[in-house]
C-alpha cells in the first residue's frame, strides 16, 4: 500500500449511536439511508427536497423516534428516489413459531469517516434468510469545491429568471424549484449540486427577494408580497 492509499483508509472520525426499534422501524430508517445513497443525495440536499431541516434528517437517520416521516414525507421521497436504484430489506419475522416483527431490539450503528467516503455498520438482532450479519453502507464523500463557478452562475441565473417570470407568487416547494430549474439547466452543464441550489435559494432570501413560508409543515419559497 503506498502513501496515498494508506492515507485514504485513515479513519479521520468515529460516530456511533443506537435506538430500540421493532423491525418496521430498523427498515424504514435503514432503507432511507440506502436509497438516499443510491441517488447520490447527502443528508442535507434531501432535507432540502423534503422541505426539512438537515436536524431532522440527521435524527431520524440516527435512530431518533421523535423523528418521524409523515404522509408528505413519504409522497415526496416516491418523487426524488428514483425507482431503478431503489433497494429493498427483508428481515426473518418469525423465531420458530414465534412472530418477533413487532418486538423492539437494540440497533446499533457506526459511521467512520474516511477522506473520500463515510462507512455505516449496522449491528442489528434480527435474521435475514436465516443468518445475522452487521449490514453495511458506503457513501461516497462528493467534493462540490472541483466543480467550479460555472453551476452556480447557471443557476442564479435561471431562478433569477423564474422570479421576473413570477413562478415565485405564489408557494413553491423545494422539489418544485428543482425540477424546473433542472429542465433548463441539464442542457447547458453537467456539473450539478442540490447544495448549489439550496445556498442560492438562501442568497435570495437573505436579499430580501425570497421568503420561507411552510405548507403542511414544510418549507416553501415564494416572494414576499404575496405571503
Amino acid at each position: 500500500m503506498d502513501e496515498f492509499e494508506k492515507d485514504l483508509s485513515i479513519c479521520l472520525k468515529k460516530k456511533s449511536y443506537c435506538g430500540y426499534l421493532d423491525q418496521n422501524e430498523f427498515t424504514q430508517r435503514y432503507l432511507l439511508i440506502k436509497n438516499r445513497v443510491n441517488n447520490s443525495l447527502t443528508r442535507e440536499e434531501l432535507a432540502f427536497l423534503l422541505g426539512r431541516t438537515p436536524y431532522f434528517i440527521i435524527d431520524y437517520e440516527e435512530l431518533s423516534l421523535a423523528a418521524k416521516l409523515d404522509l408528505v414525507d413519504v409522497d415526496l421521497l416516491c418523487l426524488i428516489l428514483i425507482r431503478d436504484r431503489f433497494e429493498s430489506l427483508t428481515l426473518d419475522k418469525k423465531d420458530g413459531q414465534h412472530d418477533i416483527s413487532h418486538e423492539k431490539r437494540m440497533v446499533r450503528v457506526t459511521m467512520h469517516e474516511y477522506r473520500e467516503k463515510l462507512v455505516y455498520q449496522f449491528n442489528h438482532r434480527w435474521n435475514v434468510n436465516g443468518e445475522n450479519k452487521p449490514l453495511k453502507i458506503t457513501e461516497p464523500i462528493f467534493q462540490t469545491s472541483t466543480l467550479g463557478d460555472e453551476p452556480i452562475k447557471l443557476i442564479n441565473v435561471e431562478i433569477t429568471k423564474l422570479l421576473s417570470e413570477g413562478y415565485f407568487n405564489t408557494k413553491r416547494s423545494p422539489l418544485e424549484i428543482r425540477e424546473v430549474v433542472w429542465r433548463a439547466y441539464k442542457y447547458k452543464s453537467s456539473a450539478w449540486s442540490i447544495i448549489f441550489l439550496k445556498n442560492i435559494i438562501y442568497e435570495f432570501i437573505r436579499d430580501n427577494k425570497l421568503v420561507m413560508g411552510y405548507d403542511k409543515g414544510h418549507f416553501t419559497y415564494q416572494i414576499k408580497n404575496n405571503l
